[in-house]
């Protein structure tokens, strides 16, 4: 199961794709803390597994709260007996330092950074408040992040303003001793015929950058690259795999409102995404009237070749590409048909290579080849 607390609504940069919208003051409060907590818990059995997400905002202009309402969950966890709580913080990591990572790491939290990519790009989409630079700010805590946790995460935001930059953005990244990037597009913005063609010229780049790491021996993970990739071996993606927005995830907000995904939260002020509220719980009939549409493809999906492994059923992708949770957007299908193209070629050349890294990472440590319907599916990838 998974939770996800919403700090608070405030943040120290003004990125203008930001889905969180305006920035204002309000911090959730213990009482709410507690209730989500608590309904959670009571869903929970001995043995079960809990991540609890951290969000805003930014976090860590409520490291107070972060602190007190993750002590209190695992004080819950060893009174329940759960296998295993994981923290998950997404943070800008302008106010990351040593000691706050130190604490976050002793309690189990895990760290996400947002950085769109060199200082060109980042600058365009991640300014601080004021419209200075949150570059070296946000370096700095990046590396804090490293040192301890080499596989922190890095998010970052492609948008048709700075898409020109993406090759070169991943590589940087991955050039600061990231091992593990997710390349995420901004759905809502306005994808015209020639920024989505230059976004497959950039994931061409991107995908021949993965191919020379792996060949130098290099373990990376990049989400869009990878994740076709295991769909392929897995013969399409299984049910864990995809969205469960809202059924056995919830967000909730300062205000008490829960929504199927914190991405959706926003400013907390369109009753059209909220699924509930935790004083009174989740409203079942119209979670279950979302998701039954949100599953059920259109014909066009249907007859769509990568149908099994693309993000057709994610539901907040769905909504900020379309509109609709239950309808992927013109830039949602399109990139996911690229997305899969990169990854068979790539996969298709690194396999026939016989990359030891490559056939280690897909085949013999992650155990998708197990469950693959042909072990060398890989080899016509590309066919």
């Amino acid at each position: 199961m998974e939770l996800t607390l919403v700090l608070t609504h405030a943040c120290n940069l003004g990125c203008p794709y930001c889905y969180m919208g305006k920035k204002f003051g309000r911090r959730m409060p213990e009482e709410i803390a507690e209730r989500s907590l608590r309904w959670t818990f009571d869903r929970l059995h001995a043995g079960d597994d809990l991540q609890i997400g951290y969000f805003g905002g930014e976090p860590l202009m409520a490291w107070d709260l972060l602190q007190k309402y993750h002590l209190r969950a695992m004080e819950l966890a060893k009174e329940k007996g759960l296998r295993k709580l994981v923290g998950a913080m997404t943070t800008n990591a302008t106010l990351l330092d040593e000691a706050k990572m130190d604490w976050l790491e002793a309690h189990g939290v895990v760290v996400a950074v947002s950085l769109d990519g060199i200082r060109k790009t980042h600058d365009a989409t991640r300014p601080f408040v004021n419209g200075k630079s949150s570059f070296e700010a946000t370096l700095r805590g990046l590396q804090v992040a490293l040192k301890r946790a080499p596989l922190t995460e890095v998010l970052c935001v492609i948008d048709p303003a700075t898409v020109e930059h993406m090759a070169e953005s991943a590589r940087f990244i991955l050039d600061q001793g990231v091992r593990v990037l997710s390349l995420s597009l901004n759905y809502a913005a306005d994808w015209d015929e020639h920024s989505i063609a230059v976004y497959e010229r950039e994931l061409e780049k991107v995908g021949d950058e993965f191919e020379r790491r792996f060949r130098a021996g290099e373990d990376v993970y990049i989400a869009s690259i990878d994740s076709k990739i295991r769909g392929r071996l897995k013969g399409g993606l299984k049910e864990c795999d995809r969205c469960s927005f809202g059924v056995g995830e919830v967000a909730v907000a300062p205000s008490g409102n829960m929504y199927p995904c914190e991405r959706l939260v926003g400013e907390d002020n369109d009753p059209k995404w909220v699924i509930g509220q935790i004083a009174q719980g989740v409203d079942q009939p119209k979670l279950s009237a979302i998701n039954r549409r949100r599953v059920t493809l259109d014909p066009t999906c249907q007859a769509c070749a990568i149908k099994d492994r693309c993000m057709n059923t994610c539901g907040c992708s769905n909504a900020f590409s379309s509109g609709d949770a239950a309808v992927p957007g013109a830039a949602l299908c399109v990139t996911e048909q690229i997305h899969a193209r990169v990854a068979d070629r790539v996969a298709k050349n690194l396999f026939w290579e016989g990359n030891p890294v490559f056939l280690r990472k897909f085949y013999y440590e992650t155990g998708v080849a197990a469950e693959a319907p042909n072990l060398a599916l890989l080899a016509g990838a590309a066919d």
